[in-house]
């Protein structure tokens, strides 16, 4: 067994990214009958499986699945191998004005799209249609009821953004409320900022300068598994049988806001 504490300054680094992590991109999710516009990044999705357990009575605790990653498949043992699911993500800005809970109103911030398999023959489709593309690609996204897709089952292309238009939307984007341009220019004057930027986002500094372009976010970073120790603890707050993928549906984050 490891020590219950630490020497040093060590244990305070550790700590810090740790709650980096816990910082990570937030996924688009659309209230019933509500209306965004969004702007994918990323032609292709990345996909994954994941388990979504109900954990002090709230789903949205999304976990990627460890199999394919290590013979201790805690997840599937504790959750049932039945209640994963296949989901293809990629990368958006939702253009849309909202106000978080402490009344600041946000706009064209960056978001997880978790697209299961409903969603992502929307997305096929989509991209058949616009000559095998969907990156830059500006949707009016609508979400029906609580039985349609939690990101909206209505994505219809408005126009695509060209490379002047990429751009601009470059100085308009927020990370979990910073502005890129802002956060670019910090990383770059701190190799700590920097490291915590390229495990977020799919960037190559240049001469320690980072492209000016909005970035997919670094799906293999973000998406990592949780260590099998790591993923018994927290799997030990499940309450009773898990329910995350044995109906197939797409609405398994239910209506709680993610903000």
């Amino acid at each position: 067994m490891g020590d219950w504490y630490s020497s040093g300054f060590e244990g305070a680094k550790q700590e810090e990214k740790r709650l980096e992590a816990s910082r990570g991109p937030r996924r688009l999710w659309l209230p019933v009958g509500e209306t965004k516009e969004v702007v994918l990044v990323d032609d292709e999705p990345l996909g994954i499986h994941e388990h979504n357990p109900r954990i002090n009575g709230r789903f949205n605790n999304q976990i990627t699945c460890l199999q394919g990653k290590t013979e201790d498949i805690v997840c599937c043992q504790r959750l049932g191998p039945n209640s994963r699911y296949y989901v293809g993500y990629f990368t958006g800005i939702d253009c849309s004005k909202w106000t978080d809970k402490q009344g600041v109103v946000r706009q064209y911030e960056m978001y997880l799209v978790p697209a299961k398999l409903q969603s992502l023959k929307t997305f096929k489709r989509k991209k058949n249609e616009n000559n095998g593309s969907l990156a830059g690609g500006l949707f009016k996204v609508h979400r029906d009821d609580g039985k349609t897709p939690a990101i909206g089952n209505e994505w219809e292309l408005q126009r695509v953004l060209d490379d002047a238009g990429m751009a601009k939307l470059f100085e308009l984007a927020c990370f979990r409320g910073e502005k890129l341009p802002k956060l670019w220019a910090r990383a770059e004057d701190d190799p700590e900022v920097m490291a915590r930027v390229r495990n977020v986002f799919r960037v190559e500094p240049f001469k320690g300068k980072l492209p000016r372009e909005v970035p997919s976010f670094n799906y293999l970073e973000v998406l990592k598994p949780l260590a099998p120790k790591d993923l018994r603890l927290l799997l030990g707050a499940v309450d009773g049988p898990d329910q995350s993928g044995t109906s197939g549906t797409e609405d398994i984050e239910s209506d709680d806001v993610p903000f």
